[in-house]
């Protein structure tokens, strides 16, 4: 069974092509004002620790969409990942596939590389990192075709809250 929903997630991402264009060309993007400051420069490499499970196949799309946008890569593929959300509070209602540390902040799950960067240039100041729930069809990593679902990136705030950082129609 797990074989084959990997191969139907890798049948997917392999054949979206040159729809990943589409996607970010087409979708419609609105930001609150945490994410509007000036961006890390596109050509400064931003290091990054992936933790995911090993059968995880969406999760090294979204590793290749964040190495695609200069991110470079550690990928931590470890059989349970638990203790990483723990450590930096991702709880159940907020928790996705793989969790990414990266200068000492928690990005948690398909989060757009470009909103990783919005929020490293200047984190909101209560803000531990971002999230997106769950796994949204048309976020990176969650390419399908045409198909898109909106969703919104979450701030994770340090008393456990969170705000809209930017939404995808």
């Amino acid at each position: 069974m797990k074989r084959l929903m990997i191969g139907s997630l890798v049948a997917i991402g392999l054949g979206i092509g040159g729809s990943w264009y589409w996607f970010t060309q087409s979708r419609s993007v609105s930001t609150t004002a945490e994410s509007t400051h000036t961006t890390v420069s596109q050509t400064q490499p931003i290091e990054a620790e992936v933790f995911r499970t090993p059968t995880c196949g969406c999760c090294g799309l979204w590793i290749d969409h964040a190495q695609t946008h200069g991110f470079v890569i550690g990928d931590r593929q470890q059989e349970n990942i638990t203790s990483i959300k723990e450590q930096y509070s991702i709880t159940p209602e907020l928790a996705s596939c793989h969790t990414t540390i990266a200068e000492g902040f928690v990005f948690e799950g398909h989060i757009p590389a470009a909103e990783v960067r919005h929020f490293l240039a200047n984190p909101p100041a209560e803000a531990i990192g971002l999230t997106v729930p769950g796994m949204p069809i048309g976020s990176p990593g969650m390419e399908m075709a045409n198909k898109t679902q909106p969703y919104d990136v979450l701030a994770l705030n340090r008393d456990g809250s969170t705000s809209v950082f930017a939404s995808y129609e």
